[in-house]
């Protein structure tokens, strides 16, 4: 079994190597007669080996009609060579991007298919490795955008794998494909695990209004008297109706801020707290606070807004990946009010 995956791994390696030599990372790819490639499907193996039995029979038996047909099944085989290989040629294949999504889910990279105005192309497949098949057909405008779907597993940079265009067209018995690599990458955000918020770890709750601290402005409650207490602060009324010896508390309303820190999440792998911290950040998103975060090397002040959720979820996707963080700006995810 070993040997197995050994040449397999060999041939693969060997084969990537001849297509970035001579099908090179593009934006954007025409497909011409160097990057298309063509050979029979199993149908059409079957059909040659039916043809083969069919001329055999018509030469055993000296049958005409069994010839007539096998000349026919052989002159169908070989038009289906040429229109095979002309519903795929002059298409242009135009990478656009993906919007950024949460691991585990699929990834959806845009592709702009562009046909010359006397060509029509039926029956397109487009797919990645272990993706979903997205089909097409571009015979009424000249261009149109379809989505092609990726899995996703780990947060970070994720650059899509060569894309497999491919046709059966007309009769399905010859298969004409390329592989593009159209350099096209997105972004994959942490994946939430919804978890209670550790209340030892911050002084202030969730919501508006609700971080406090000991001052003067607001009457807060009442607590036993202690010595030393001013006795300004003590609540005659309360005595009066003989319920004991009691002290005003005041605090001070702080500002509806929150910052989201490593620390809250102490005791658990750096992925566990990424994954936490993302949930908690969709979270804060969608209630009328301000909010943070504080992760190592990475301090972002409270704000709002969508433009400052992508900004933490990009920062929890990209953190100890920072070579990528100049070079990559991502689309917004289309599932970020999910949580």
């Amino acid at each position: 079994m070993s040997l197995v995956n050994a040449v397999s791994f060999w041939f693969s390696t060997r084969v990537q190597r001849w297509l970035a030599r001579n099908v090179p990372a593009v934006s954007i790819a025409t497909l011409h007669r160097r990057n298309i490639f063509i050979l029979p499907t199993s149908h059409g193996l079957l059909y040659v080996a039916a043809t083969t039995l069919i001329f055999i029979t018509a030469i055993n038996y000296v049958l005409s009609l069994a010839f007539g047909l096998a000349f026919l099944m052989v002159s169908l085989f070989i038009l289906c060579i040429l229109h095979t290989f002309r519903n795929l040629q002059h298409l242009t294949v135009k990478g656009i991007g993906g919007d950024a999504v949460f691991a585990g889910e699929d990834a959806s990279f845009t592709v702009l298919l562009q046909r010359q105005p006397e060509r029509m192309h039926e029956a397109l497949e487009l797919k990645f490795p272990k993706g979903l098949i997205t089909r097409a057909d571009l015979i009424e405008g000249e261009q149109l955008r379809v989505n092609v779907y990726l899995p996703t597993r780990r947060r970070g940079v994720l650059k899509a794998p060569r894309l497999l265009v491919q046709t059966r067209f007309p009769l399905g018995l010859w298969r004409a494909w390329s592989m593009l690599d159209l350099s096209m990458r997105c972004l994959v955000y942490p994946t939430p695990v919804s978890c209670p918020l550790p209340t030892a770890v911050s002084n202030s709750g969730v919501g508006k209004g609700s971080s406090t601290q000991p001052g003067s402005d607001d009457f807060h409650g009442l607590r036993n008297y202690q010595l030393g207490d001013s006795l300004k602060q003590v609540a005659w009324k309360n005595l009066a109706r003989g319920q004991g010896l009691k002290v005003k508390q005041f605090v001070d309303s702080s500002d509806d801020r929150f910052m989201l820190d490593w620390a809250m999440f102490a005791g658990l792998d750096a992925e566990a707290r990424l994954s936490r911290l993302c949930y908690w950040v969709l979270k804060l998103a969608r209630s009328d606070v301000d909010y943070g975060l504080n992760i190592p090397g990475v301090v972002i002040s409270p704000g709002r807004g969508d433009v400052h959720r992508h900004r933490l979820l990009s920062a929890l996707a990209l953190w100890q990946q920072s070579q990528y963080v100049e070079r990559l700006n991502p689309r917004p995810s289309k599932t970020g009010d999910a949580v």
